[in-house]
């Protein structure tokens, strides 16, 4: 992704979801936001304008993490989990070549340089954790400068009253609606199917055309969060996504406790390791409850209460594979995708 997009565009997209996150528990005249300025957007500009209305200090400058606390320490921590992420790869014998590991990952580090050359001379594809659109990069590809495109934010998908509910700083699951262009139709709900070649592809609840495939790019702009159950898991449709199309890469995946209890078991188990290592690898985010086996011996009705409740209470997507578990979101107004 951020190979592909602009990156400030890209930017917007996760501010503008980290606010609406923190307001879903904050009331916006209690907060102070401090943005150092990269090259707000237009559309992340228009939002900062309505929590401003709502009373919220709002700051966009250059530099301020040197003025404000709030941007340093974000600044800081953002430092710590990039460390973290490069200790992990430089102990990792696959990511060493002839003695070399990553070291710092600058461009201007000349053990990085050394690395990144001593890899492409091996001829293996470049690792998960490289930028390929990075000058350096593109110059021992031998690949042409090329312009990044816009993300695929597709708001005509939406319909107009969740979008002017979101741009003033009101997010709620049980007010997404997914607008299909094929025949009109606005539902809070839409599915997910694996095409012959292994590919998700959204399509309307209701005529069963497909939807745009940016479908995915814009639910997790807005909403970012997405709660499967356990058929989902059991039969790998996370796991089976993120290795192909990528519908659901980006999103944050929470794990509720009934949902781990419900998935103890070897296929379970399987699925939820192959979507820890997505996570390691920064295609996902994943939020885990703890195994509670007693959770296995609810009936059917009161585990599922405990899903939607979970897919509520995070004001995230429901993934369902079930049909109760699903009638049940409908009747809650909860957004569901379901295969």
């Amino acid at each position: 992704m951020i190979d592909r997009y602009n990156i400030n565009r890209l930017l917007d997209v996760t501010y503008q979801r980290i606010l609406n996150v923190f307001f879903r528990r904050a009331q916006p005249g209690l907060a102070r936001i401090a943005v150092d300025d990269y090259g707000v957007g237009e559309t992340l500009e228009r939002f900062l304008r309505a929590l401003g209305n709502q009373g919220a200090e709002v700051v966009v400058e250059a530099g301020a993490d040197d003025h404000y606390l709030e941007a340093r320490v974000a600044s800081v921590l953002a430092k710590r989990e990039r460390e973290k992420v490069l200790e992990a790869i430089n102990r990792k014998p696959e990511f060493q070549v002839d003695g070399l590991s990553v070291d710092s990952g600058n461009a201007g580090n000349p053990q990085t340089l050394a690395w990144l050359r001593a890899w492409k001379a091996t001829g293996r594809p470049w690792p998960w954790f490289i930028r390929r659109s990075f000058g350096t990069i593109r110059e021992l590809d031998g690949a042409e400068p090329r312009r990044k495109e816009e993300p695929p934010l597709r708001d005509d998908l939406l319909s107009e009253e969740f979008r002017k509910d979101f741009a003033e700083g009101r997010l709620s699951i049980t007010s997404l609606r997914v607008v299909c262009p094929s025949c009109g139709d606005v539902s809070r709900a839409a599915l997910v199917t694996l095409d012959d070649f292994g590919k998700t592809v959204p399509r309307c609840i209701g005529c069963k055309e497909p939807l745009p495939a940016d479908l995915g790019f814009t639910l997790r702009f807005y909403c970012g969060f997405v709660v499967p159950d356990a058929n989902v898991i059991r039969r790998g449709l996370l796991a089976k996504d993120l290795a192909g199309s990528r519908f659901f890469e980006g999103f944050t995946v929470v794990l509720p406790e009934v949902v781990r209890a419900e998935c103890d078991n070897r296929g379970g188990k399987a699925e939820l390791a192959r979507l820890s290592e997505f996570a390691a690898k920064g295609r996902i985010a994943l939020e885990a409850g703890a195994v509670d086996r007693g959770l296995r011996n609810l009936e059917s009705l009161g585990r599922d209460d405990l899903v939607l409740e979970a897919a509520i209470g995070r004001n995230a997507i429901l993934l369902t594979a079930d049909g109760n578990l699903k009638a049940a979101a409908q009747a809650r107004g909860v957004f569901t995708l379901s295969p």
